[in-house]
């Protein structure tokens, strides 16, 4: 990048002054050209992921606010569309095309593998360029049925407005994607929302179990 600077227009001034004036427009232009740069290079980039199918495994996945907590075993598997990830709030990146529920410590659930694949949208990242810390994106359409310990049968569908939420936690120093955690509040149809949590689920690629790393390009 040429940066080519003009004359100050400050030369007919007494001394004193052309001496302040020259020094404000120095330090205005400076920061002009340096904000520049700055978001002309953020704006430009990317993520990168190292590869496209992904599997997180969580030992509890919760859902409270229904008369109660269900609390199961769940895993999870997906895709993305692209290695290269566009920053674009709320576009389509990928899509959840399994869902597997293991043992229920508390209540029991259904997943309504009919309504699969679910969208995975993009949401955002935790951290300061480019030390990023975690990526966000939402699940939309995912449907459960679970039954509370109380005997309440629930429905839950995510929604645009009432995602499903998952958080890919990313070591800054390495580029890994370590574990995913399950966020986020959806309509039921018991007439409240369930809320969901989950412990901190390894996340690997699916079928082989590699590492999966996350990166600016």
């Amino acid at each position: 990048m040429r940066v080519r600077l003009r004359k100050l227009p400050c030369y007919s001034q007494p001394t004193g002054y052309r001496m302040k004036l020259c020094k404000l427009l120095l330090a205005v232009t400076g920061a002009t050209l340096l904000l520049g740069v700055t978001v002309s290079s953020v704006s430009a980039r990317n993520l990168s992921i190292s590869n496209q199918q992904i599997r997180a495994n969580f030992r509890e996945v919760r859902v409270s606010g229904l008369f109660g907590n269900t609390v199961c075993q769940v895993t999870i598997e997906g895709s993305f569309h692209s290695r290269t990830i566009a920053k674009v709030v709320g576009q389509l990146i990928g899509y959840i095309t399994t869902e597997r529920l293991g043992p229920c410590a508390t209540g029991t659930a259904t997943i309504l593998t009919e309504t699969l694949p679910w969208h995975v949208r993009y949401v955002g990242f935790a951290g300061t360029l480019p030390n990023i810390t975690s990526l966000s994106v939402n699940v939309i359409g995912r449907a459960i049925r679970v039954r509370t310990p109380e005997g309440f049968n629930c429905l839950i569908l995510s929604t645009p407005e009432q995602p499903l939420r998952f958080t890919f936690v990313r070591n800054p120093a390495t580029g890994q994607l370590t574990v995913a955690q399950v966020g986020g509040t959806s309509p039921s149809t018991c007439g409240i929302d369930g809320t969901f949590s989950s412990d901190n689920g390894p996340v690997r690629l699916l079928l082989t179990g590699e590492l999966i790393f996350l990166r600016l390009i």
